[in-house]
């Protein structure tokens, strides 16, 4: 899932700043330490991402099978055996399906198949299509065996796509490695997914630009001041296409089958893990503004960001010791 969120002002002088950048998980990666850097650094942090990705796309245009692509092509059939690193991210992806009520489900995948956003050729779908590709989806029939690791989809045509949160667990895989190494202030920007590792190396916190919803990168909203957390966004402007002027964004609605329509442009979530604030984002947003505020109140350690298509920009209990609105044309304003 790309998100919206870019670093500003690392530091004026960094000490020892080693920076690395490669195209993983369909987005540009870039990873920036600060002090002593281990060698070998770089090559243990994309090797890793490298193998999430191979194991967890369902991208037919990068790859002929994956683990995910086989449990796919299983399902209704029998379970399918899968590796640590994969079975973790489905249980964490089902339990975020519950825990938000189907608002994040990890069984999309026919509705993400079906409309192709941000594949060469996406299209709107026909109405028997959707229908059909609605009723595959339903995480209540994803079936985990952790004892044998297997992953079952309970009826043909399910799937399940890990789009929203895989790119979270890698960030977070990336950050432990950069940990475990010893680096103690660290910067990774996943396609906008900002983790923050330590503080900067002048002890404060790092400076994370928020983007403007709708707008190129390099566009901000206001400034995010994190130590050791993750800031993701999700919204209607990352993928998606037009036809006869209505923008189709790649935000699906499991029960319509369509993009979600709400009154959000864009849901931006800081919380410590990634993997948590990427499921987040596109849960809540799916949510709505009233329903998803009400939602990140109920969660301990998660604080939220909601611009709405006025303008207008609500923060979350805790969001204002980490927010600042710095864009003229947007107002504070409360649910």
């Amino acid at each position: 899932m790309a998100v919206a969120a870019l670093s500003l002002g690392a530091c004026s002088s960094p000490p020892a700043r080693q920076s690395e950048t490669e195209f993983v998980l369909g987005t540009t990666i870039t990873v920036t330490t600060y002090g002593r850097t281990p060698d070998g650094l770089f090559e243990s942090i994309f090797a890793r991402v490298r193998e999430i990705e191979e194991r967890m796309s369902t991208s037919e245009e990068d790859y002929t099978m994956t683990e995910l692509m086989a449990v796919n092509d299983a399902a209704g059939e029998e379970p399918v055996r899968v590796s640590p690193d994969t079975y973790e991210v489905v249980r964490q992806a089902v339990e975020y399906s519950r825990s938000t009520g189907g608002a994040f489900d990890v069984s999309v995948q026919p509705l993400v198949a079906l409309w192709g956003i941000g594949t060469a050729d996406p299209a709107i779908p026909a109405q028997e299509a959707i229908g059909e590709a609605v009723a595959a989806v339903d995480y209540r029939r994803v079936r985990l065996d952790g004892d044998g690791q297997t992953v079952f989809l309970a009826e043909p045509g399910m799937g399940i796509d890990v789009g929203g949160i895989a790119k979270g667990y890698a960030a977070d895989e990336a950050a432990r490695i950069i940990r475990e190494l010893g680096v103690e202030s660290a910067l990774l920007d996943f396609g906008g997914n900002i983790l923050t590792v330590g503080d900067k190396p002048d002890g404060s916190a790092w400076r994370i630009g928020v983007q403007l919803p709708d707008a190129s990168r390099g566009d901000y909203l206001g400034i995010a001041e994190v130590v050791d957390l993750a800031v993701v966004t999700s919204g209607t402007y990352e993928r998606y296409f037009v036809e006869d002027g209505v923008r189709y964004h790649h935000i699906l609605d499991t029960e319509t089958g369509y993009p979600v329509r709400n009154d959000l442009d864009s849901v931006t979530i800081i919380t410590a893990e990634s993997i948590r604030a990427d499921a987040l984002s596109t849960a809540v947003f799916a949510m709505g503004a009233q329903a998803g505020m009400g939602f990140v109140e109920s969660q301990p350690d998660v604080e939220a960001l909601f611009v709405t298509s006025d303008r207008k920009v609500y923060l979350s209990s805790g969001m204002a010791d980490y927010f600042e609105l710095t864009h003229e044309d947007f107002t504070l304003a409360e649910l």
